[in-house]
């Protein structure tokens, strides 16, 4: 077919060669993708993109998926994939333009989790303003690089929050959409909206967050491009605005109509460039949310499941999640195990650069001032006192 990429081919071939089925396929990308394999779609959804892969209807593969087909066929990326130049002329400028692009950002987001924003901010800043910023208004890529500068716009976004500073995050996050506005992307412009609500409800503002993640979704509705994880997202954000506002039956309404959502098969491939969101997220969501609601017991039945999903290698991610767990436990003076918890957080974050994980060591700090006379308590405040020591001056 006219338009093929070359690698479509090749894969099959390979593939046909190791005389493996499109669902052995599947299964061994999902094992090449060790502890982040959660964060993949299902099995049959997985074996629907390598089939579409397969016959050249998607024109370009995400360097996440790039790099694990190299894994399984134990081939470099330049005999998978190096000479695609001729055979993609005809598809959309997108194709050859930001594939580099799209292969920064997937790791760019690899290294935040394990990391932090804090180590990262500077370098995604200065990527924007040397790789892309020049090219904005003088260049032929017209409205895609819109769309690039929205993403790694966001990104940034995120990172400056994950470092302590919410306003700025709330720049960036208003400036990507602003970009996404001007570019072609409906799944990210939607997807900046739920980042623009997650900040806002931080900086106190539930119905202004509420309101934003609404948007999101009629932004989609709109488009006409179903993308259910997406969609889930923007529930799950407007649930936790309604959670903060003390709204526990709308915001569980949403919760649920979110959980129906993330199990919907996706017609269409999303956009790579919005960052996945998958059933541990939605858990860990929930529990946040029926904790503002007054509900730590079923909350710490959510933060459970999310710790049983999360990969270990998920390091922010995981700490957020025991220190909800944590946090639940010590509303029902469950005091043994919330300190346990809080040490493993602590231990497991010594070199994470996020004040987000911080301010819940702050916030928890205060939660067991009540319960000094408890040795494992006054133990852990120990932990907790030297942890603010060691990390407070990151974030001067």
């Amino acid at each position: 077919m006219a338009g093929t990429p070359v690698w479509s081919a090749r894969i099959r071939a390979e593939r046909k060669e190791r005389k493996w089925d499109v669902h052995a396929t599947a299964r061994r990308l999902r094992e090449a993708a060790g502890d982040d394999k959660h964060d993949l779609p299902s099995h049959a959804d997985l074996v629907r993109s390598i089939r579409r892969w397969e016959s050249g209807k998607i024109a370009v593969m995400s360097e996440r998926y790039r790099l694990l087909y190299c894994v399984i066929f134990h081939l470099d990326e330049d005999t998978l994939f190096a000479s695609d130049a001729a055979s993609t002329a005809s598809a959309p400028p997108m194709t050859t333009e930001t594939e580099p692009e799209l292969g920064k950002i997937t790791s760019l987001r690899q290294a935040d989790r394990q990391v932090g924003g804090g180590h990262l901010y500077a370098t995604v800043m200065d990527y924007l303003r040397t790789a892309i910023a020049p090219r904005l208004f003088s260049g032929p890529d017209g409205a895609q690089l819109f769309t690039t500068a929205a993403a790694f716009t966001e990104m940034a976004g995120w990172m400056a929050h994950d470092a302590g500073n919410d306003v700025l995050a709330g720049q960036h996050f208003g400036r990507a959409l602003d970009f996404a506005g001007l570019g072609s992307d409906r799944h990210l412009e939607a997807h900046v909206l739920g980042s623009i609500s997650h900040i806002t409800l931080h900086l106190g503002r539930a119905g202004e967050a509420v309101t934003h993640a609404e948007r999101g979704v009629a932004i989609l509705t709109r488009a006409r491009t179903p993308a259910p994880a997406l969609h889930a997202r923007l529930l799950a954000r407007a649930a936790s605005g309604l959670a903060a506002q003390q709204d526990s039956t709308r915001s569980a309404r949403l919760l649920i109509r979110a959980e129906d959502m993330l199990g919907q098969r996706p017609q269409i491939t999303p956009s790579p460039w919005t960052a996945p969101y998958d059933e541990a997220t939605l858990a860990l969501d929930t529990a946040r949310c029926l904790l503002r609601c007054g509900r730590p017991t079923d909350s710490q039945h959510h933060a459970r499941r999310f710790l049983n999903i999360r990969a270990a290698s998920r390091t922010r991610s995981r700490a957020l999640g025991q220190l909800t767990l944590a946090s639940a436990l010590l509303q029902q003076n469950q005091l043994d195990e919330a300190c346990v918890l809080i040490t493993e957080a602590v231990d497991n974050t010594r070199s994470l650069s996020s004040l987000v994980v911080t301010r819940h060591l702050t916030e928890l700090r205060a939660q067991l001032q009540a319960h000094q006379g408890h040795r494992g308590a006054a133990d852990c405040l120990g932990v907790l006192q030297e942890a603010h020591r060691e990390r407070c001056w990151l974030y001067q």
